[in-house]
């Protein structure tokens, strides 16, 4: 983290003329929306100081500051084409979005962020359609090329954002039809078809997953509180206790009830391949399925909580409580905490609900799902290679194989690396750390490579 100093000079001139620079060298449009991360990471300034300075001078967070100076938005309130039938689509969209779905502002933006991606991929991958075409056809031959055009458009977008934040890129583009067709002339959903060959979307049954955006915020959220929102708790401890559950559910995607009932002592499994044993699983008997559930990320952090619960003659409880029977706070207060942090952070889903455990849930599914895909993908490769007709066969057959397995683990582990910045060692460890040398004497989490 940097010492510059920050003033209005920074925040009104400097900032946006390095961010503007930096978009270019990384192929960004000029009105990207950047990450707390991205402008720590790519400007002299720390994001938090940035943030801090922006509520004292215009009582504004960071990220709305931004948005002021044309950043996350339509630039000159533009959309990325000039055909006129196309532009009216695309306001019917934003306007029944918000008028009869109730969608927030903050996912209005991320939508008009999906259409500038949408045009982008249209321009690189000289496609030479507009949006609204792409869902009209009036041969068999038009549709079959307007499906390829928007697997096209899709792969664009795979291949451009981090596996971590393509998150709803898809469900946007695909709502663009599912909407416009009430008010122009769409036959054809083409994002809908197009998703049947990507097997890490999604199925409309499942729910939102939050995004890499969005736990962004929470965790920055958490960094920046004063005062503990939950009355009658500690901040340090509760804060904590917070960042713990949103490692956990993004790193292993457990369930409310498996929450609730985890022991650390005994489930944890920490080493060269990290997992959590359950004994059992919603929907699968015993010795069946992945009762063994690998931890994709942020390990020696947990592992560091463990130690520390062990330290302190915890009861073994993630979050442990006194009061309840099960001495751990039930998974009802958990998600009411969540949505006590979701609220100061402003983080809600397309209906303005804020996220609860099982959207976090998705998120670790929807990534691993994705490291899956690649997977699939590599043993079809060998199949053919080796003349095989059969590559589920082949795929079962590896997966049966432990060393094999290990191998979809850190395959897996690769998408979810770098989500979050777990930063320094919790305030309440750091002081435990202090007094217990049998700890390992590790002064700072970075130690323990938290990263990995």
């Amino acid at each position: 983290m940097t010492n510059t100093r920050i003033d209005q000079k920074t925040l009104e001139e400097q900032l946006p003329a390095i961010l503007h620079e930096q978009f270019q060298l990384d192929g960004l449009p000029r009105d990207h929306e950047p990450s707390w991360k991205y402008i720590t990471a790519h400007t002299r300034y720390s994001a938090e100081g940035l943030n801090n300075k922006s509520k004292e001078l215009y009582g504004q967070t960071l990220l709305e500051f931004l948005r002021d100076q044309g950043f996350g938005v339509r630039t000159n309130g533009k959309w990325p084409t000039e055909d006129e039938e196309t532009i009216q689509s695309l306001e019917y969209y934003i306007d029944s979005a918000q008028k009869r779905r109730d969608w927030s502002d903050k996912t209005i933006d991320s939508v008009e962020s999906v259409i500038n991606k949408v045009y982008e991929a249209i321009r690189e991958e000289n496609l030479d359609i507009e949006l609204l075409d792409i869902g009209a056809y009036h041969s068999d031959e038009e549709r079959v090329e307007n499906i390829q055009h928007a697997i096209t458009i899709i792969e664009y977008m795979d291949r451009d954002l981090a596996d971590s934040t393509m998150g709803n890129y898809p469900r946007y583009f695909e709502e663009y039809y599912n909407i416009v067709k009430n008010n122009h002339h769409i036959n054809l959903n083409p994002v809908e078809e197009a998703l049947d060959e990507f097997e890490w979307y999604r199925s409309k049954n499942e729910p939102q997953p939050v995004t890499e955006a969005q736990l962004n915020d929470l965790w920055n959220t958490l960094n920046a509180l004063e005062e503990c929102p939950v009355r009658n708790y500690d901040l340090a401890q509760w804060r904590l206790w917070m960042k713990v559950l949103i490692v956990f559910l993004i790193a292993v995607g457990p369930r409310s009830s498996e929450v609730e009932q985890l022991d650390v002592s005994s489930q944890f499994h920490f080493g060269d391949d990290p997992y959590v044993k359950f004994d059992e699983r919603k929907n699968l008997k015993r010795n069946e399925g992945p009762d063994e559930v690998p931890i994709m990320m942020g390990d020696k952090f947990l592992e560091l909580y463990v130690d520390y619960i062990e330290s302190i003659d915890g009861n073994g409880k993630l979050i442990p409580s006194s009061q309840s029977a099960s001495g751990s706070r039930t998974a009802s207060t958990l998600n009411n905490w969540l949505e006590t942090l979701c609220k100061i952070a402003d983080v809600r889903l397309d209906d303005g609900s804020f996220p609860t455990i099982q959207n976090f849930r998705q998120f670790w599914k929807t990534l691993y799902k994705k490291a899956l895909h690649e997977n699939r993908e590599q043993i079809k490769f060998v199949s053919q290679e080796g003349g095989t007709k059969t590559p589920d066969v082949d795929e079962k057959n590896y997966l049966d194989n432990v060393e094999n397995r290990e191998h979809v683990r850190e395959l897996g582990r690769r998408y979810f690396a770098g989500v979050l910045d777990l930063g320094e060692t919790p305030d309440v460890i750091q002081a435990e750390l202090d007094k217990e040398p049998h700890l390992g004497g590790q002064s700072r989490l970075y130690e323990y490579d938290t990263h990995s």
